[in-house]
């Protein structure tokens, strides 16, 4: 079952007050308590612990957890944290989800806005276990940026799979920038899911206008690996990412508005960031200010590594949340996943690892892409009486060698053994020369025993087989004795006409009508199927008949009339019931 969204919507304006909106899963709002920031109260507590996260010396879960436990405390007054167990206790007994959302001005507040809150840890005192905000399965932790008109979300075509696109800057006169790792898990998730993602041609070496190329391509997701540096500008520092100089083949830098641009021709859903391995710090953090930029630009969601990562740990995170987004999970979960994937490798909670990739999120709702629109079902009169029936499955397949039969001759006896509406072939799903999967379905139509008396009569079996087989009718004798008296409605029974009537999801005044003619009421679905009759031509039974509304009364009356045609019924109907 799926679940369903509570929020916990934590605003950072200035540096007194946290102001909270809780919201359930129809978005109303459910409560606003408020908080004091306690940044400036502990600062000097936070930064030897931020100290050890930046030269990556974290080296044990206590540390790390010791600073996300701070963080939590900067956040959560004692007022807040009652308010915030409760809520949390809430969701989890009714098995809901909670998404906690950041969303911090970071204008106003950029060293607030750059602290590391992927550490956060509920403190031990709130007797919740051990709970890494970061990463509980339960819980979706992202940063937010408002826009003033947020993305619909993507409705992929049907067969159309996502595409991602691995662009690469390697400037020549920087370090060799690392990115094989990354191109490996994105060729094998490729491969493994073919039918769900597709991966474009590899960019290797990026400039601007090749970057314009491959967007062209209109990739759903970007992902980006390159060199960053931190410069300062007046009072602050700014972050600047390295693309190749088509002219001098050197390193042109570029800052978050230039890069930004870069999107004007096609928006991605997803843009990842992520730094070179092996470069500065600073390269990392020039990555999430970028990031923070760019999701102004009304990119839905931007995802960035605040720290140095190997290619291992960058590659099994893209590897969960790549894959989590093809199977159509929302992109809060996904990322949450990716985090939870890298604290169970070998690094744990030990390292800072797991809390590094942090998401930008600028839509409410993180379901960026949704399914293929799929045909509505075809339905048949067989369809309904078999619902929720399991009692034609319960036999045993006989034991007998179809392995010198002719193909043809077992396909023919199928054709003619089903109900006049039934789909040959299962909608697809069913090999025409598969004789297990031909079997199967025939013994949910209860149709066995006129499978065999057809195929027996077959000329191009030798005799001893068809002896063979039409023992196996005996075993069926109920089965076969409407087709075998010709009686198919008898006058003494009470005849039903069902028709139904479905709308096309693609067009509210488009509908789809079947019927069929029922003699009498029975226990089981075999007695059904032998018992009704189709009232749409033979070139309709597959599909249905389509119409406007305006036609529906007319095709009614048709299906009325030939209900009591003589030809149909052999006798006449003295009562019959209508149900649509």
């Amino acid at each position: 079952m799926e679940k369903n969204y509570y929020t916990y919507c934590i605003r950072i304006a200035n540096y007194d007050c946290v102001r909270v909106e809780k919201r359930n899963p129809k978005y109303q709002d459910v409560g606003r308590p408020s908080g004091v920031f306690r940044y400036h109260e502990k600062f000097q507590q936070i930064e030897p612990m931020l100290e050890m996260a930046r030269d990556n010396s974290l080296n044990d879960a206590e540390s790390a957890r010791a600073l996300g436990e701070v963080l939590f405390d900067v956040l959560f007054d004692d007022g807040l944290v009652y308010d915030f167990v409760g809520f949390y206790r809430e969701v989890v007994q009714k098995e809901q989800l909670l998404r906690v959302e950041l969303d911090i001005d970071e204008a106003q507040m950029p060293e607030v806005a750059a602290l590391p809150w992927e550490f956060l840890c509920v403190p031990k005192r709130a007797n919740l276990g051990t709970i890494w905000m970061g990463t509980l399965p339960n819980l979706v932790l992202y940063r937010r940026r408002s826009q003033w008109n947020p993305p619909p979300p993507i409705q992929l075509a049907r067969n159309e799979r996502l595409k991602i696109a691995l662009v690469v800057s390697a400037p020549p006169d920087l370090k060799p920038v690392a990115y094989e790792g990354v191109q490996k898990t994105l060729d094998k998730l490729a491969t493994e899911q073919a039918h769900q993602i597709e991966l474009l041609p590899i960019l290797n070496s990026a400039n601007a206008e090749e970057i314009d190329a491959i967007l062209s391509k209109k990739p759903h997701i970007f992902h980006f690996i390159s060199h960053g540096r931190l410069i300062v500008k007046g009072d602050r520092e700014v972050g600047e990412i390295a693309l190749v100089d088509p002219d001098f083949d050197e390193a042109m830098w570029v800052d978050a508005d230039y890069f930004s641009g870069l999107f004007s021709r096609h928006c991605p859903s997803v843009v990842m960031l992520q730094a070179c391995e092996g470069g500065k710090l600073s390269s990392s953090q020039a990555f999430a200010g970028v990031a923070s930029a760019i999701i102004q630009q009304n990119i839905p969601v931007v995802v960035a590594m605040q720290y140095e990562v190997t290619n291992s740990t960058a590659s099994r995170f893209a590897r969960c949340f790549y894959k989590r987004l093809a199977e159509y999970k929302p992109v809060g979960i996904a990322a949450q996943e990716g985090r939870y994937t890298i604290a169970l490798a070998s690094t744990q909670y030990r390292k800072r690892d797991f809390a590094t990739p942090i998401i930008f999120m600028g839509v409410e709702d993180g379901s960026l892409f949704k399914s293929p629109v799929k045909s509505p079902k075809k339905l048949r009169f067989t369809d309904i009486v078999l619902k929720g029936s399991s009692k034609s499955n319960q036999e045993n397949f006989p034991n007998l060698d179809f392995s010198g039969m002719p193909l043809e001759s077992i396909q023919e006896a199928y054709r003619q053994a089903l109900p006049p509406d039934a789909n040959l072939w299962a909608d697809g799903n069913l090999e025409e020369n598969d004789i297990s999967q031909i079997l199967e379905r025939l013994k949910k139509f209860g149709r066995m025993g006129v499978f065999y008396q057809v195929l027996s009569q077959d000329k191009n079996l030798s005799p001893e087989m068809s002896q063979k087989i039409q023992a196996q009718v005996k075993k069926y004798p109920e089965e076969n004795k409407a087709r075998e008296t010709g009686n198919f409605f008898s006058e003494e029974q009470r005849y039903y006409l069902i028709i139904t009537i479905s709308s096309e999801p693609a067009d509210n005044n488009q509908f789809t009508l079947h019927s069929w003619l029922v003699m009498g009421e029975h226990e089981n679905s075999s007695e059904y199927l032998n018992n009704c009759q189709s009232l749409l031509n033979s070139n309709e039974t597959e599909s249905g008949i389509k119409c406007q509304l305006s036609q529906v009364e007319n095709f009614i009356d048709r299906f009325i009339k030939y209900s009591s045609k003589p030809d149909l019924s052999k006798k006449e109907i003295k009562e019959l019931t209508i149900e649509i």
